[in-house]
C-alpha cells in the first residue's frame, strides 16, 4: 500500500506536470499567435488595442499576442464586383441593368483605407460609388439614346467611379454595363413605334410604286399617236 507520503510526493510531481504542461500550451498558445502569414496578393493590417499601428507586406508578419494585436489581411489583387443597379432616364424611364467593376486596392493604400473606412471598404464606399455614378450618368441620357449609346454611359460613370475612389488609393480598371433593361410599357413602345415605321415604310413604298405606273402609262398613252395606231 502506498503511504501518506508517497501519495502527497505523487500528487505533487502530478500537479507539477499538468502545470508543465499549461505552460507548455500557453506558451504553443503565444507564439503561434505572434506569427501570421500574409499570403501573395494581400498586405496585412495591425491594430493595437484597436487602432492601427502598422502595413505589413506579403510573408511572415510578426505581431503581439491576442489580444495586444490583431493581423487584418485585405486583397490588393483584382476584383471583380457585379451589381443590379436602377436608375432613371432624362424623360423618366425606369432603367435596369447589370454592372461589372473590376478594382484593386493599391498596395501602401490599405492602412490609409482601413483607417478613414474599415476592412469593409467594398460595401462602404465602392458598391454605393458604383450606384450612384450610374445613376449620374444614365440622367443625362433619354430611354431611346441609352439603346445606342451605352459606350458614353459607361465611360461617364467610370471617369466619375475613378474620380471618387483614385484619392483612397482604389484603382479601377473596367467597368461593363452588362445589359439594360426597361419597363413593359416602354418596350412596347417601343415595339409599336418599330412596327409603325415599318407600316410607312411600306406604304411610302407601294405609294412610289403606283406612282412609277402611272407615269409610265401615261408615257406609253403619249407614245400611240394617231399616225401609229392607223399604221
Amino acid at each position: 500500500m502506498i503511504d501518506v507520503k508517497e501519495a502527497q510526493v505523487i500528487g505533487k510531481t502530478y500537479r507539477s506536470k499538468v502545470w508543465w504542461v499549461l505552460a507548455a500550451i500557453v506558451l504553443v498558445f503565444l507564439a503561434t499567435s505572434c506569427i501570421r502569414t500574409v499570403e501573395s496578393g494581400q498586405v496585412g493590417v495591425i491594430t493595437r488595442f484597436g487602432e492601427v499601428n502598422r502595413e505589413v507586406n506579403s510573408g511572415l508578419a510578426l505581431k503581439l499576442p491576442w489580444p495586444i494585436e490583431h493581423l487584418e489581411k485585405l486583397d490588393t489583387r483584382i476584383q471583380k464586383q457585379e451589381e443590379q443597379a436602377s436608375a432613371a432616364t432624362s424623360d423618366l424611364q425606369d432603367v435596369h441593368a447589370t454592372l461589372a467593376l473590376n478594382y484593386a486596392l493599391s498596395r501602401g493604400s490599405a492602412l490609409d483605407v482601413y483607417k478613414k473606412i474599415g476592412p469593409q471598404y467594398r460595401d462602404r464606399i465602392v458598391i454605393p460609388t458604383v450606384q450612384e455614378s450610374f445613376k449620374a450618368a444614365t440622367a443625362q441620357y433619354t430611354a431611346s439614346e441609352l439603346l445606342t449609346k451605352r459606350a458614353e454611359v459607361k465611360a461617364k460613370a467610370l471617369e466619375a467611379i475613378k474620380k471618387r475612389l483614385d484619392p483612397y488609393g482604389i484603382k479601377i480598371e473596367d467597368l461593363n454595363i452588362v445589359d439594360f433593361s426597361f419597363s413593359d410599357e416602354f418596350r412596347k413602345a417601343i415595339e409599336g413605334k418599330q412596327v409603325a415605321a415599318q407600316e410607312a415604310e411600306r406604304a411610302k413604298f407601294n405609294l412610289d410604286r403606283a406612282r412609277l405606273d402611272a407615269e409610265a402609262q401615261e408615257i406609253q398613252k403619249a407614245s400611240l399617236s394617231p399616225e401609229f395606231l392607223q399604221k
